[in-house]
């Protein structure tokens, strides 16, 4: 398992991956083309499994994490705080101070930030068109 920038010969991969699983709406060929944006994909056996990324806010220093994502048949192994640690090194040596995640309230990636010493800093009952059965969970980490 290695964990690497993107690069756009992963494009194809991950925007199938995306499609199939989190149906996020992203372009991602101009994240992974953006100066401000550190994008990484995680591969096993040169399959991408996976990816997840910071955009960086210089202005003051901050980061936001774009989606996590890890393939349903891999997940529970470690691999969300693995990224979560690669992109805490980057975010470090890029000069950020603090990174910023939002996570659905009924998802398990809520679990995988404060196991990764995100704290709770905020909450939006209508971020989510769902009629009010989700809200959204904002979670920050400074870096140190």
């Amino acid at each position: 398992m290695s964990i690497t920038k993107a690069v756009l010969n992963d494009l194809v991969e991950i925007e199938r991956l995306n499609e199939k699983y989190f149906k996020e709406v992203r372009d991602f060929r101009k994240i992974i083309e953006n100066k401000n944006d550190l994008f990484f994909v995680v591969k096993e056996k040169k399959k991408i499994i996976g990816f997840s990324g910071i955009h960086i806010f210089h202005w003051n220093n901050t980061a936001r994490i774009i989606d996590i994502f890890i393939h349903p048949k891999y997940r529970e192994k470690g691999l969300g705080n693995k990224m979560l640690s690669k992109i805490k090194k980057e975010a470090k040596v890029s000069g950020v101070r603090t990174i910023i995640a939002e996570a659905p309230s009924l998802n398990s990636v809520l679990i995988v930030y404060l196991k990764n010493n995100f704290r709770i800093c905020g909450f939006n009952d209508r971020y989510y068109t769902n009629d009010g059965k989700e809200i959204a969970i904002f979670l920050s980490y400074d870096i140190k």
